[in-house]
Formats: C-alpha cells, sequence, structure tokens
C-alpha cells in the first residue's frame, strides 16, 4: 500500500518527494529505446530502474499502469539526444537504414528485437501490447498535439516546421528556470531561423524521397483542426500545410503517448490539480533537453504531465563518457563481430552480473563500469548462489519440512521492503537480503537447523526483485549426472565422479558437497 514514507527523488525539484496516487494506483512512464542502433550498457541502467520499481510495486499490490514506449521516428543528427552538435537535420533512422542496407521497418524490427534480447539476459520483464507502444502508431496524436499548440499560439510556422515558441510560454508553471537562448538541438537549417535557440521543432517537414513520412489530411481529426487554424491564420504557408510531407519532432512523442495511452484521450480530460501519470522514468541525458521540453509542451496546454520526474545517473566507463571513437561502447550480450560492439558476455561474464552491479549502486549516484568491478559483482554473484545453494540443499533434505510462520514472514518483508520504499534504495535492500542469507546458511552449519521464514522470504524476493537466479530450477540432465557421480564416489570410483564434476561444470553448473548431500548453483 502507498504511504507517505514511499518516496523518490525528484530531479527538477531536487529533493525526495512522496509517491501520491488516488486508490492505490500509480501511472508510469519510461522513456524507452531510440531503434536505430544497438543499445549499450548505459542504455540498460534505465530500463533496469523502471522495471525494477514496477516490480516494488507489484510486491507491494499497488495496481500500476507502466508504459515503456519505442521510438522508431523523429530522431535528427544534432536535436539533443547525443553529444553531436551538427545542425545537419539528418534523419537518424533514415541513415541507419541506408547504413545497414534495410528498409525503415526492417531496421526498427532488428534493432528493437536485440534490444529484448539485451534485456531477457538481464532478467528485465518488458511490457506488452498498448504499454509497449512504438511512437509511429501516434502520428495522429503529435500532429495534434503541434496543430493545438500552433492554434493557441504558443507555436509558429517557418519553412522547415512547426516550433515551440520558448518566448511565448514564459510564463509557465514549471519546475525549472526558463532561460531563453540556452539551447539549440533543432536540427533545422541554417537559413531557417528560429526565433530563439531554445524553441525546437514540433513537427519537420520533409521531401517527397523521405523514408517517414506523414501528411496532416491522412487523418480525419487532424485534417478538421486543420481547417480551422488556416481559416484563423490566412497565411499562404497555412494554406499549403495540409498537403505537405512531414514528420514528428522527438520532444512530442511521448506526450502525445502518455495522454493518448493513460488518460484516454489527447489532450487529455483532467482536473486542473492532477497529472496524467504520476512518475515518469528516464536518463538523466533528457533532464535538460527531453523532458523539459514534454514538460513545457503540457504546460502550454493547460495540463500536468508528471507529479515526478525520476532519473538515473549515467554510466561512465573508466572515468570516462561512452563514445564509439574510442572504444569504450559496451553491450550485454552478442559477439563484437556481428554488432561491432564488446559485450560483457563476450568477455566471461553472466549478464546477470551486471544486474547486480546495478543494484549495487544507488540509482542517484553515477556507475563508473569498469571490469575489475563487474568481476567483483561476478564473485559476489556466485557466492550468494553457492549459499542459497547450500541452504536449498539441506532444506530438501529434511525428513519433515517446517512450516513458515505467517506474522514473522511478513514481518521480514516489511524489513526488507523499507530501504526500497525509501528512494528505491536497493543498495541498502540488497546489504539485508545478504545478511539473510548468510543468518540462514550459518545457522545450518552451526546449529543444523533451517529457518522456514528465512527461505520464504529469500524465495520470495528473488523471484520478484532481484532475479539473479538464486534458486534455478536445475535441469533434470544435470541432477541425473549429479546423482550418478554420488554412485561412483560411494563405489570410490573417483576418477569417474570427477570426470562427472567437469561435465556438470561445462554445463554452467557447480557441485558442491556437504554431510548431507550436495548443492547445484548456476556457475
Amino acid at each position: 500500500m502507498l504511504d507517505s514514507t514511499f518516496t523518490l527523488y525528484d530531479s527538477y525539484k531536487k529533493q525526495n518527494l512522496p509517491i501520491v496516487a488516488n486508490n492505490n494506483k500509480i501511472k508510469i512512464y519510461s522513456c524507452g529505446p531510440t531503434v536505430y542502433s544497438y543499445q549499450h550498457i548505459g542504455n540498460m541502467r534505465a530500463i533496469w530502474l523502471a522495471s525494477s520499481f514496477v516490480d516494488l510495486t507489484n510486491i507491494l499490490d499497488i495496481e500500476t499502469e507502466w508504459v515503456l514506449n519505442v521510438t522508431d521516428v523523429g530522431h535528427l543528427v544534432g536535436d539533443g539526444d547525443d553529444s553531436q552538435n551538427t545542425n545537419s537535420g539528418e534523419d537518424k533512422f533514415e541513415k541507419g537504414a541506408k547504413k545497414d542496407g534495410k528498409s525503415i521497418q526492417e531496421l526498427v524490427s532488428f534493432y528493437q528485437k536485440d534490444y529484448e534480447n539485451q534485456c531477457s539476459s538481464l532478467n528485465i520483464k518488458l511490457p506488452k501490447g498498448k504499454y509497449y507502444p512504438k511512437a509511429t502508431d501516434y502520428i495522429n496524436e503529435q500532429m495534434i498535439l503541434a496543430l493545438k499548440l500552433l492554434e493557441e499560439k504558443k507555436a509558429y510556422l517557418l519553412d522547415d516546421g512547426i516550433y515551440f515558441d520558448s518566448e511565448a510560454n514564459q510564463n509557465l508553471d514549471v519546475p525549472f528556470e526558463l532561460v531563453k537562448g540556452d539551447r539549440e538541438f533543432t536540427g533545422r537549417k541554417i537559413e531557417n531561423t528560429t526565433k530563439n535557440p531554445a524553441d525546437f521543432a514540433l513537427w519537420k517537414f520533409v521531401n517527397d524521397n523521405s523514408l517517414q513520412k506523414w501528411r496532416f489530411n491522412e487523418f480525419d481529426d487532424t485534417a478538421s483542426l486543420m481547417l480551422s487554424i488556416v481559416q484563423d491564420l490566412p497565411d499562404s504557408r497555412f494554406l499549403d500545410l495540409p498537403n505537405r510531407w512531414g514528420c514528428p519532432g522527438w520532444h512530442s512523442e511521448c506526450v502525445a503517448m502518455i495522454c493518448k495511452i493513460l488518460s484516454g484521450s489527447f489532450p487529455p480530460n483532467l482536473k486542473a490539480s492532477n497529472s496524467v501519470v504520476d512518475i515518469h522514468f528516464g536518463g538523466e541525458d533528457h533532464i535538460d533537453i527531453h523532458h523539459k521540453n514534454e514538460i513545457l509542451q503540457s504546460e502550454a496546454l493547460n495540463f500536468h504531465l508528471s507529479n515526478l520526474w525520476v532519473h538515473n545517473k549515467f554510466v561512465t566507463i573508466d572515468g570516462k563518457k561512452m563514445a564509439k571513437s574510442i572504444g569504450n561502447v559496451y553491450t550485454i550480450i552478442g559477439s563484437k563481430k556481428d554488432t561491432g560492439f564488446q559485450s560483457i558476455e563476450e568477455q566471461g561474464y553472466d549478464p546477470l552480473s551486471y544486474r547486480l552491479l546495478l543494484q549495487e549502486h544507488h540509482f542517484t549516484s553515477q556507475l563508473d563500469f569498469t571490469w575489475g568491478k563487474l568481476k567483483q559483482s561476478q564473485n559476489r554473484l556466485h557466492n550468494l548462489r553457492k549459499e542459497t545453494a547450500k541452504i536449498v540443499s539441506f532444506w530438501n533434505s529434511m525428513i519433515i519440512e517446517p512450516k513458515p510462520d505467517l506474522t514473522s514472514t511478513k514481518k521480514q518483508n516489511d524489513i526488507l521492503s523499507q530501504p526500497l520504499k525509501d528512494n528505491f534504495n536497493v543498495p541498502r535492500f540488497l546489504e539485508k537480503y545478504e545478511e539473510l542469507v548468510n543468518e540462514t546458511s550459518n545457522a545450518i552449519i552451526n546449529t543444523n537447523t533451517v529457518n522456514a521464514n528465512n527461505i520464504t522470504t529469500l524465495k520470495y524476493w528473488e523471484k520478484a526483485f532481484l532475479k539473479l537466479d538464486l534458486f534455478p530450477i536445475i535441469p533434470k540432465k544435470i541432477t541425473l549426472l549429479a546423482n550418478q557421480r554420488i554412485l561412483a564416489k560411494n563405489e570410490k570410483n573417483y576418477q569417474k565422479s570427477d570426470e562427472i564434476r567437469d561435465q556438470i561444470l561445462a554445463f554452467g553448473y557447480q557441485i558442491d558437497d556437504y554431510p548431507w548431500g550436495y548443492g547445484i548453483w548456476m556457475k
């Protein structure tokens, strides 16, 4: 259940704020992948944070709607989503499609599938159906957003597109200071000078040869709104507007999808004090550009987009920003031969060692990745698996299994959940979980007893939240080999038992012997 102790750090208000929701329900939106290239380990921190927080809401029996978008249109070179400063206006999806020799649809499908595989390797569960939308599925809503702002004179028209007018929106109620001229990322041509460098593209006009293009008159709702605007603003440029090819600017898609999916309409029909979503997640690179622009668009149309804005810090590599030019961009899985990027799996590491590395660092702190740190996380992961395998082995050897006490189990769950409710302090939770593992394991060795409450709690939180494969289902072929090894040992055929141990290890499992039997864990 929600209470005042359940907080998250808001990047704009710069403080921990309580999560406020109605009727024990919360709505969450996450900025998802832009699928014109491979997703690196830094991208995976953002989806780990959002998905893990949703896991927590499920544990706490909070009804949650979570939307994760897929950006498959709208990114221009120099539009503020990377370190490039060029104003070439080249579409990154078209550039990627030409580079890979694919159609836009093939490009999007390929990299979205790879993203899903990366997530799967980290035991990250993605939303489905309408809660996992593509930006191109909501072109009509993005058109309406641009036209509504134009109609309200909060935007203006240039020869190359429709732009948000920052000067006309200086009095908005936003959680940050509006500074004119502080950013330039519209991707516009130099000759099409906007009123202010902070103005950004809502809709970009493209030529007939563009691979992604739409017209305003393709959609009935948009055509009707367009007609009223043309009548009110009889400029020759407006008269030609319905028939011109174009595509949405990057900063509009999330506003449109949030409203349509999580409020049921666009623009949303809300009470003045309400926001469309309760929590908006994203990487810290979105704080100064993308999310500010989302807020500006929604406030310009007189509605609040989100109560809380929560961002994870960057992942750096050996103290440096990830960059293709210096060759320090890594993925979770895949081969450099196929992707052009080295993966942690290719270096011999379990992908879940990176999940543990993420859990070891608070999301509000920068994570500096090194291979040494990943090795430490993998060692810690192996130790956790080794200890839980010992616990399971002892439990399975008992003739009469003790029954857990529900009151005691609830108390343990409350203790474990408390740091997570305090600005999602996963490192502190991990410490408490590990303490419980060690307490249970030590009791087996020292007193030859096992606490049923501990085992119930450990299994529950591993399956629902940690997801480190601490209590895996061991394949039958591995169990069969383990039993054959025991027979060989009983017959004092130690050479055969060692050979079987090596076979088990070759399958990725470690076997440890105990006085009561053996334990098996994933290596």
